[in-house]
């Protein structure tokens, strides 16, 4: 999905003729994975941006810890000389705001910027997302998201037995949120009235509200991914403003939604050795299983 959007994303702006194109990528990675289900390689999201040609990306922030940074540094700097790309060491929450601060020093701010944050949890600090947002508020288009939110893991740390809950689990999630708006849903779960589902959704609900009215994005866009038990164990949020990007991910969601029940059998059936054939699941026309919906009034 992020290979697909990202072409489609640079290719949008090939006929305005814009001189930049800005790619940031947080908790970027080493540059490649192993699949947990085939053990094949793949590349990671630092080596899908750099891939986009038609046009590409102009320059290209990639923002990680210590060896790690290092590592991905050598990796990429073997196999795209010449190309405008930095690995930034570091916690990504203070090294950002000095990344955004040297492109407005280049004169680029202007230009169409995409930034993908995916956490391994809740690293992500909700003064990054809002510095993202303004870096380009005055602009016609602000800086498009596409935010790992994991609402499950954070109901894992926020304790439903409140006597469990520390004050770093307090400050973590008021870090996520930016504020302490999560604990009126929090305090429900204490009293028993909600169910882990609908706690979910409303963490959920509530990034998105503060994405659309507190950032001021026009569209966001929900995506729950779940493991191969079918739980749900992250939340993929696209923020925009762009109409062209709005549907763009609409429809991929849309597409993402059709495929992933087919991506998990496939999945299962690799790690039992058995081949299951649905004669239902054959050449299926795509469904309208994802739409936009705006978010609901949060609990207070």
């Amino acid at each position: 999905m992020l290979a697909r959007y990202l072409d489609a994303f640079t290719t949008t702006t090939k006929h305005k003729a814009p001189r930049e194109r800005i790619y940031l990528d947080a908790f970027a990675g080493e540059g490649r994975g192993i699949s947990r289900t085939t053990g094949e390689e793949f590349e990671s999201s630092p080596r899908l941006a750099l891939s986009v040609d038609d046009p590409p990306f102009s320059r290209l922030r990639f923002f990680e810890l210590g060896r790690k940074a290092s590592r991905l540094a050598t990796d990429l700097a073997a196999d795209y000389p010449g190309r405008d790309f930095k690995v930034v060491s570091g916690d990504c929450n203070e090294t950002i705001p000095q990344v955004l601060q040297e492109l407005c020093d280049l004169r680029v701010d202007w230009a169409p910027t995409f930034a993908f944050l995916d956490p391994d949890g809740m690293e992500l600090s909700w003064d990054t997302v809002k510095t993202l947002a303004d870096h380009k508020r005055q602009r016609k288009n602000k800086v498009e998201l596409w935010v790992l939110f994991s609402a499950p893991g954070l109901m894992r740390v926020l304790s439903r037995d409140e006597a469990k809950v520390t004050q770093r689990d307090v400050d973590m999630a008021t870090a996520v949120f930016g504020n302490t708006g999560w604990a009126a849903i929090q305090q429900l779960r204490f009293e028993g009235p909600i169910e882990p589902t609908e706690a979910r959704e409303e963490f959920v609900n509530l990034y998105r509200w503060q994405l659309e009215r507190d950032l001021g994005y026009q569209w966001t866009h929900p995506l729950e991914i779940k493991n191969l038990q079918g739980s749900p164990i992250y939340y993929m949020v696209f923020a925009t403003d762009n109409e062209a990007g709005n549907k763009i991910m609409a429809d991929l969601y849309n597409d993402a939604a059709n495929r992933l029940p087919e991506m998990r059998r496939d999945a299962l059936d690799r790690i039992s050795g058995q081949l299951t054939f649905e004669l239902d699941s054959v050449d299926q026309p795509r469904q309208q299983l994802y739409e936009y919906q705006p978010p609901w009034q949060p609990l207070d």
